[in-house]
């Protein structure tokens, strides 16, 4: 190729795990003497899917319609579905899960339909092609309609006798030979050449096909050569074809060490960062926690990824001021190649799974350490049991930020602003807590939607007690006040927990009996029978449920990220892990070979 320049870089998709299929179960001929489940699991389902079977069973008089909530354990759920003809699923609001139930049920022989909201179809379609059955039969809903129903009981039967036909006209027509044999996708997972005049235009072609295929997440990468992956490798003892546990959401992507190794050169990682990324993506991948959540889900989610024991150090990682960047070379860069591990192993479209609105932190996370030297207590990574030698990383997903602007309801404590020492701490515990705690849904004449539903195998005390998790980033000036009055970790949580605790009175007799069963095991933090008798109060927070790590500089801003428990919950259960241990999920790094860290 004289007078050209040839640019081969390496590709950084992850090979996709499920193979595709066809729909194999015949579709019923008619409604007409047939048993029929229409089943939802989202709470807010429950209106539309009774008015549903009610419309259904009103215009078929011989068939049986069945309204039931089910759970996301597909084995109950196949034992459940036995005993139908075919199945309506739905209604999908806001994204999917690790599986995808329906999928299951037709790969076993039980033809149904899915329902979505219009502006769910495309992740629907998304996920599941991703489980392997691309022409699932979809129902959508307009989503106009339905967010005129405002969650309201009576709106909903116009919305089910619109949709009925549609419906009906989707469980019974005959499969076509597209949806029994849909074609099979194919994916060139090969080195890419970009041919130019010279460095500068192949660098170009390269950015270009990078930003159209939806490679990059939207900002030019720098190009993966073989030559700057092996590179890379080199910061790792672990072989790169190492397959990695778990698969990448919501692509159900494969993840192997080379693969990560390729899009942390893209980031501009150093050899050193990569033991670092590679913990990171496998808490991300781990079946237990709940990544389609944190990576597909609509809610503009962040994800915060901590790094605690020397290894931070080493690497010139901040836990100082502006921690979450940018300015930081090794936090942002870090962060930067877990997304991107995200985006191109799990094959992530970003207007799909983008969110309501897009994350601007997801292009690097928000990706920090302790400010160790300046916190009066251990390392968090210590006080999860890790010795002061040992690296670790911690990574959770987070709905939102307390504390970014300074005043108002917004407002936690700084080194600026302070209400005094106990006034900051409870502006810290109401802020963890919440506005309305789920307990105080259960309190007598309080049942809400959510409280009186929630998900089918939900609303078991404990669950409800547990509390959304919560992760306090306090300024050292903050930390050390509290620390001299005489307050660690244990204490804080403890205070937090307790600040909005209900009277034992405000209980009816069935929840009062619950609650004290719960305290009989011994198991809830901070709850005793001592806690279940009158004049008693019972906590709204599980202190398990709380992290406290010290970090930004020494007047600086304490900040609040409320966290979705992604780890070893009701979706994801992990063996051994019980429902009231924490949720934050942590790992020591391994592998490490070009710092004294890590290894």
């Amino acid at each position: 190729m004289e007078g050209k320049y040839v640019l081969e870089v390496m590709n950084p998709r992850g090979v996709r795990k499920n193979k595709i299929q066809g729909l194999t179960a015949p579709r019923i001929p008619t409604i007409e003497g047939k048993k029929i489940a229409v089943i939802y699991t989202l709470p807010e389902s429950i209106y539309f899917s009774n008015c549903l079977a009610k419309v259904m069973q009103e215009r078929y008089p011989t068939a049986k319609i069945d309204c039931l909530q089910v759970g996301m354990n597909e084995e109950e759920n196949l034992a459940i579905l036995k005993d139908y003809d075919a199945f309506v699923d739905g209604v999908r609001l806001s994204g999917g899960w690790q599986n995808e139930p329906p999928a299951t049920y037709e790969k076993k022989g039980i033809p149904g339909i899915h329902m979505c909201m219009e502006t769910m179809y495309d992740q629907a379609t998304f996920s599941f092609l991703s489980h392997g059955l691309p022409t699932m039969r979809i129902v959508s809903i307009p989503t106009l309609m339905w967010i005129k129903a405002e969650n309201k009981a009576e709106n909903y039967p116009p919305i089910a006798e619109y949709m009925c036909d549609a419906v009906v006209k989707a469980l019974t027509d005959p499969l076509t030979e597209d949806e029994k044999n849909p074609p099979i996708p194919e994916y060139d997972f090969g080195n890419i050449k970009f041919e130019g005049k010279d460095a500068d235009e192949a660098l170009k072609k390269f950015q270009d096909y990078f930003m159209e295929h939806a490679f990059s997440d939207g900002v030019p990468v720098l190009p993966p050569t073989p030559e700057a992956v092996d590179e890379m490798l080199k910061g790792t003892s672990r072989d790169r074809n190492e397959v990695l546990y778990g698969v990448m959401q919501p692509g159900n992507g494969i993840v192997t060490v080379e693969k990560v190794a390729i899009n942390a050169v893209m980031a501009g990682a150093k050899p050193e960062y990569l033991p670092v990324i590679l913990t990171a993506v496998e808490l991300l991948i781990d079946p237990g926690f709940l990544s389609w959540h944190a990576l597909a889900a609509i809610n503009s989610d962040s994800i915060a990824i901590y790094v605690g024991g020397p290894i931070a150090k080493e690497l010139g990682m901040s836990g100082r001021g502006a921690c979450f960047g940018p300015g930081n070379p090794a936090n942002n860069i870090i962060g930067h190649a877990v997304s991107l591990c995200a985006l191109n192993c799990g094959w992530i479209e970003f207007e799909t799974h983008g969110g309501m609105y897009g994350q601007p932190s997801r292009f690097c996370n928000l990706v920090f350490t302790d400010n160790q030297e300046l916190s009066p207590w251990e390392s968090y990574s210590e006080s999860r049991g890790f010795g002061p030698e040992e690296s670790t990383v911690m990574l959770e997903e987070v709905f939102y930020l307390d504390g970014v602007f300074q005043l108002g309801a917004m407002a936690m404590p700084s080194g600026l602003w302070t209400r005094g020492l106990m006034g900051d701490l409870e502006n810290i515990a109401g802020k963890a807590v919440g506005d309305r705690p789920a307990l105080e849904t259960m309190r007598k004449g309080n049942r809400t939607i959510h409280g009186a539903t929630a998900f089918k195998g939900g609303n078991a005390i404990g669950e409800v007690m547990n509390g959304s998790p919560y992760i306090v980033v306090m300024y050292p000036g903050e930390a050390q006040q509290l620390a001299e009055a005489g307050f660690d970790r244990e204490k804080i949580a403890r205070f937090i927990c307790d600040s909005r605790a209900i009277p034992w009175e405000d209980f009816d007799a069935d929840l009062q009996a619950q609650i004290r069963g719960l305290a009989e095991t011994g198991t809830f933090p901070g709850l005793t029978l001592d806690n279940c008798k009158p004049g008693g109060k019972i906590p709204v927070m599980n202190s398990n449920r709380i992290a406290i790590i010290v970090a930004g500089h020494m007047s600086g801003q304490t900040i609040g990220m409320r966290g979705m428990g992604s780890y070893g919950g009701r979706f994801t259960p992990v063996e051994g892990h019980g429902v009231f241990d924490c949720p934050f999920h942590i790992k020591k790094v391994t592998g490490a070979t070009l710092t004294k860290a890590g290894r």
